[in-house]
């Protein structure tokens, strides 16, 4: 069998390529042990899922928008100009002691310590319909009874204390605040909603001025 090797090329030639058909097999197995082994071990879950990573205080990692704020606190504004009767009244314990501060002007609490009916126009910003009503409004400066104040909805905190007391919610919204001597001391508001004429204004007031009973039949005596 040697010899035969030995003195026959082509048997040499078979003897080595089934060598080197054997130790590629080898090789191959081995190769293919070692990368199934490493695929084991690099898996991330069960299910093939890639795993991810918590805070240990159980808070998310994904990114967060902060809830939107509005920098315009301003009341809601009617969808209509209907004016709408009176709705409330400022009591003492609304508004507290009635000084001075925050929501609350100095020149606001000098005209009802003067015992003068105080008027809070609040309008729109540049409401198309307001400019009318601020007219009508604005003509009440000559008497010396009232004292007047105009703001857009923009600037309504600083009347806070009063038109909390009274729940403005929409604009414009004209407020009568009634002189001091009619009330006892306890300030008392009124407010009404919507664009209205001159009559109508002067008729708010009116009624803030009235000193009559309060307890009138609605039929004629």
């Amino acid at each position: 069998m040697r010899k035969a090797l030995n003195e026959n090329p082509v048997a040499q030639i078979a003897v080595l390529g089934v060598l080197a058909v054997v130790v590629g097999f080898l090789l191959l197995a081995r190769v293919a042990g070692k990368s199934g082994g490493d695929s084991s071990a690099t898996s991330p879950t069960a299910s093939g899922a890639p795993a991810t990573s918590a805070p240990a205080d159980g808070s998310s990692t994904a990114g967060t928008t902060p809830p939107a704020t509005s920098s315009d606190q301003s009341p809601s504004t009617p969808s209509d100009g209907a004016t709408v009767p009176p709705t409330g009244s400022v009591s003492d314990a609304a508004v507290g002691k009635f000084v001075a501060g925050p929501g609350l002007p100095a020149s606001v609490v000098k005209a009802y310590a003067d015992d003068k009916t105080v008027v809070l126009l609040v309008l729109r910003h540049r409401g198309i319909d307001d400019d009318q009503l601020r007219r009508n409004v604005v003509r009440l400066r000559g008497r010396s009874d009232l004292t007047l104040f105009v703001t857009n909805a923009g600037h309504i905190a600083r009347y806070s204390r009063i038109t909390q007391g009274v729940s403005v919610d929409r604009v414009p919204a004209l407020i009568v605040l009634r002189p001091r001597h009619l009330t006892h001391g306890t300030p008392t508001a009124s407010v009404s909603y919507g664009v209205r004429g001159p009559e109508s204004v002067d008729q708010a007031i009116r009624n803030a001025l009235y000193k009559g009973p309060s307890n009138l039949p609605y039929y004629p005596k």
